[in-house]
């Protein structure tokens, strides 16, 4: 028998335009045009225009009417309130703002998107050099503390398989250099301290570290001068769902990591205590 035909090109071919326009370029500079648009995509601009023009009768892209340019449209926004990660930012928010008036530090809540890291909830602090642009940001999970922390959750076969199809994913330079407010540089000098995991057994022996610790530390592994701790967020069935992250300057840590992890342990813990986590004590 005749197999159905499958329509997914023009859907993949939709979702890549999409992307485009969902860009930090197009963030920072209130849109972009078709031409820019078919350049990133690497598509015909009559074909871009077709898609766009289809993309805004249905509300997912919206188009100036005096620059002509495209951003992500309201129909976008009414979805994405919809899903579990809105969800659970609302319900985040309280003990976010709790560490950020303990630390005096910006405070994160992160979720583990196969290789990568996504930002669902920022609660800015007031000393915070950039003051927006965290929220929906991308960021390679190995690097980062939230990332080591939301891995520490898998056993090691697992963490073997996720090393063998994502540790090669890495969106950090093109994240990091489109973010609408430059803040301290990118970790490119890094040291043989301080430098990412090179191999799986390396990798597996920081994770065990955070499952010993009890939080994730990432000692300028992901950005220069700065340290940042995370810890895991579990829901009522004691999945782990998401992860708190604090990040601070060295100089003002100094050799404290310890107490720094533990303090955002504890917001972690009380977020999913929140959410209906058991409270595990000694028997």
């Amino acid at each position: 028998m005749p197999q159905p035909r499958k329509h997914s090109g023009g859907l993949k071919r939709d979702l890549e335009i999409l992307s485009v326009v969902a860009s930090a370029e197009a963030f920072t500079q209130g849109g972009l045009g078709v031409n820019r648009i078919a350049e990133l995509a690497g598509r015909d601009k009559g074909q871009t225009s077709r898609v766009l023009s289809t993309l805004a009768q249905t509300g997912l892209v919206d188009r100036d009417q005096k620059t002509r340019r495209y951003s992500l449209g309201h129909a976008l926004y009414s979805l994405a309130m919809r899903t579990k990660e809105a969800h659970l930012a609302m319900q985040s928010e309280a003990r976010l703002l709790e560490l950020v008036a303990q630390t005096q530090e910006t405070a994160h809540l992160n979720v583990l998107r196969g290789g990568r890291l996504l930002t669902i909830k920022t609660v800015v602090s007031a000393s915070a050099l950039r003051r927006s642009g965290w929220d929906g940001m991308i960021f390679p999970a190995g690097r980062t503390a939230s990332g080591r922390a939301l891995l520490s959750a898998l056993s090691d076969d697992e963490i073997a398989l996720w090393w063998q199809e994502h540790a090669e994913d890495s969106p950090l330079e093109m994240d990091m250099e489109d973010l609408p407010e430059p803040t301290e540089p990118i970790n490119t000098a890094i040291t043989k301290r301080n430098r990412p995991a090179k191999s799986l057994p390396e990798f597996l022996a920081l994770i065990q570290e955070v499952r010993e610790r009890g939080y994730a530390i990432s000692d300028e592994a992901f950005q220069a001068g700065i340290v940042d701790a995370a810890a895991l967020v579990r829901d009522s069935s004691n999945q782990v769902i998401a992860a708190i992250s604090v990040g601070t300057p060295k100089e003002r840590v100094r050799d404290q990591l310890d107490p720094f992890g533990q303090i955002v342990a504890a917001a972690a813990l009380r977020l999913s205590q929140d959410l209906g986590a058991p409270i595990i004590g000694p028997a």
